[in-house]
């Protein structure tokens, strides 16, 4: 091939430029093919979400010939860190013959079809919430939201926590008088020492359960685990009262923690849209883009 020092395609009014990046120089005999560039600043906004979130983007799509469609389905080359574009011509740049009847209206018409398409198909996906309306930010990762809808869980079950405390306290300080004007030894009944032990379940299972555990000891009055110490309460009766007890009170606090878990744990993916009016072009262009001579 002989190199022709100019592009056999010129688009008055529409700068041109040359992409670059590593592997080109591995064609034996590259020659230069046609693309349209836009360059658009996007910006999703949803007052639901509280977000504003604007990115900078590239498209590129190759020219058609003839009177076929553009597709900006199919992009001509991806930018990255490895890419540029560069408005200087290669020295004996070859380029690709072909039918091109791309003219300034063309490229605008393109524009305008590039701008449908992302206002109809593009998405903003974020994790959310739908609870406590919790939206994740567009970089954040799903353990990271997570961590943060186990905190607002936490503060759902505390009241119910608390509840529970009350009432679990209150009977055990009915068995506690009936036992002791019984003259049975239930001095040492407590709900803090009772109810420790059931919070062990928790302890070690996982970080949803321990965040439930610490919430739940410090709600409740949990205290160290004495189990090394004598039981006070080895009378029958009494003993089949406790474990009445401790039957409910652990199966109340199962309930809770699976509430707890199911709170935590839930999510979903919304989509934020584009509108045309928040989709900005910045840059229009013909690029030219090295591609193997037998392409």
């Amino acid at each position: 091939m002989t190199g022709q020092p100019s592009p056999k395609l010129r688009v008055e009014g529409v700068v041109e430029l040359w992409f670059r990046y590593a592997g080109a120089e591995d064609f034996a005999e590259p020659v230069y093919r046609p693309a349209a560039l836009i360059d658009c600043s996007v910006n999703f906004r949803s007052l639901r979400a509280g977000l504003n979130h604007s990115e900078e983007r590239t498209y590129t799509a190759w020219l058609p010939e003839g009177e076929l469609p553009l597709d900006w389905d199919s992009p001509a080359v991806t930018f990255d860190e490895n890419a540029t574009a560069s408005s200087a011509q290669p020295p004996d740049a070859i380029y690709k013959p072909g039918n091109y009847l791309t003219t300034r209206e063309h490229i605008s018409q393109f524009e305008t079809e590039l701008i449908d398409k992302l206002a109809r198909s593009e998405r903003l996906k974020v994790f959310f919430n739908p609870v406590f309306g919790l939206f994740a930010a567009p970089d954040e990762e799903l353990e990271d939201f997570l961590s943060r809808v186990a905190e607002a869980a936490l503060g759902r079950v505390g009241p119910e926590l608390r509840s529970l405390r009350n009432k679990f306290e209150l009977q055990l300080e009915q068995i506690r008088e009936v036992h002791s004007s019984e003259g049975e030894r239930a001095e040492g009944l407590s709900f803090e020492s009772f109810i420790s032990q059931k919070l062990q379940l928790f302890q070690s299972e996982n970080r949803l359960a321990g965040m439930f555990s610490t919430l739940a000891g410090s709600l409740l009055g949990a205290k160290e685990d004495q189990s090394d110490m004598d039981s006070p309460w080895d009378e029958a009766e009494l003993h089949e009262d406790l474990r009445r007890l401790e039957q409910e009170a652990s199966h109340a606090l199962h309930n809770l923690y699976e509430e707890y878990t199911a709170l935590a744990n839930e999510y979903g993916i919304f989509e934020i849209g584009l509108q045309p009016g928040n989709i900005q072009v910045t840059r229009r262009a013909v690029l030219w883009v090295p591609v193997a001579g037998s392409e």
